[in-house]
């Protein structure tokens, strides 16, 4: 009797709560400010006919196909990135006293691309851009003629190529751009007449580097 009058009690002494479980906590990731920020540097050489071509007593034309560009961008999504940027795209010239002649051009774009995915390490993409064309043009013949002016116009870009990745900040950037401002204004040596619009099919090769 006493031996089961204990068997109770001492059940109740071991008796014991279940278990509590506690959710555990996700780990902390800091936030990085500012990542997705580049710059960019380009070489660029134009296929077009130069706007001056032609031979005066044996004196040519001095054309100036290669140009470049720098400017900053930022990497919104693996897939979207936009980039702003001031280039200098070549000049024509020609000097045989007392003939002057002179077509300079540079141009500010803002452009956004879409990165079309990566495979062995290559990222294929396409882009378009809106900004400014500025032209810097002059033809003197003293004392008969002496033009000049200075010209800034809508502009517009497309663009397409690849880059690939050499390092984990840096990237090499091999392109095509078609850059058009249909409106400006530059002088037909040649004829002596004043014609409007450029489009230029251009060559790009670059680095893209990102700041942190």
């Amino acid at each position: 009797a006493l031996l089961a009058a204990a068997v109770p009690a001492l059940s109740a002494d071991f008796s014991y709560d279940p278990p509590i479980f506690v959710e555990q906590m996700p780990d902390y990731v800091p936030v990085e400010v500012g990542t997705g920020w580049y710059l960019r540097g380009d070489i660029t050489y134009n296929l077009n006919r130069p706007t001056y071509r032609f031979s005066v007593l044996g004196t040519e034309t001095e054309n100036n196909r290669f140009g470049g560009g720098l400017g900053i961008g930022y990497q919104f999504t693996d897939l979207l990135r936009m980039d702003v940027t001031v280039n200098y795209a070549g000049h024509d010239r020609f000097s045989l006293d007392p003939l002057q002649a002179r077509h300079e051009l540079w141009t500010g774009m803002a452009t956004a691309y879409v990165d079309l995915g990566t495979v062995a390490g290559i990222t294929p993409y396409v882009g378009a851009g809106v900004g400014l064309a500025h032209s810097r043009n002059s033809l003197n013949l003293p004392p008969v003629l002496d033009l000049g002016f200075n010209e800034t116009r809508f502009a517009y870009t497309l663009n397409a190529g690849a880059a690939y990745r050499i390092s984990e900040n840096t990237s090499v950037d091999i392109g095509y751009q078609y850059l058009s401002s249909p409106t400006l204004r530059r002088y037909d040596v040649v004829t002596g007449e004043e014609r409007r619009g450029i489009a230029h099919h251009q060559i790009r090769a670059g680095v893209r580097y990102e700041l942190w």
